[in-house]
């Protein structure tokens, strides 16, 4: 039955931009609450058809990893590169007013992004996404909330990751390269 009140109605206003400046339909970056843990940089790409968190961000949360369940399959990236994952794991994602369990497939590679977080999230949370305002907004008990993506973490992020994968290439086959992000680049949250 509809609100008379109107109070469930999705709606974006020119003004309520993240940046003014640069117009542009970028991914965006959020900050959500995975487990009871504030995570930042977690990459919101609504044509994934998957929700993807990395081993490395799971080990940095001390999340117990014999809690992931070992169901190895392919994941094909935008760019038709491969990757195995390695396994599943469930976890309470949500804000201040709304959670859910999602089920994220974990993979072992290095990222300058936390998590993924693709059409499965967006679906449970019922959530309208905007890269031109740079934000989602979902239903919630108390009305519509608004998460607000953050532009100068996802221009680091996607700098990271162009660094990464330029030396990954330069790297010869045959030798195992190291591979870090600067945390002190990326802000103050560290997972």
């Amino acid at each position: 039955m509809p609100n008379p009140t109107g109070s469930n109605i999705i709606s974006f206003k020119e003004r309520a931009m993240a940046d003014q400046v640069k117009l542009r339909n970028d991914l965006f970056v959020v900050e959500l609450t995975i487990q009871n843990i504030n995570v930042a940089r977690i990459l919101v790409d609504t044509r994934s058809s998957a929700d993807i968190i990395f081993k490395r961000t799971l080990e940095r949360m001390e999340i117990d990893l014999s809690r992931i369940t070992e169901d190895p399959s392919p994941l094909l990236g935008i760019s038709g590169e491969a990757t195995m994952t390695l396994e599943t794991i469930n976890l309470m994602v949500g804000d201040e007013s709304i959670t859910r369990i999602v089920e994220f497939l974990v993979v072992d590679r290095p990222s300058s992004y936390n998590a993924i977080v693709g059409t499965p999230w967006i679906s449970s949370m019922q959530t309208v996404p905007s890269t031109y305002h740079l934000c989602l907004k979902f239903p919630t008990p108390h009305g519509i909330e608004t998460i607000w993506g953050n532009r100068k973490i996802l221009q680091v992020c996607f700098i990271a990751e162009l660094k990464r994968k330029v030396s990954s290439s330069k790297t010869p086959s045959n030798k195992k390269r190291k591979s870090f992000i600067d945390k002190n680049a990326l802000g103050p949250n560290i997972t």
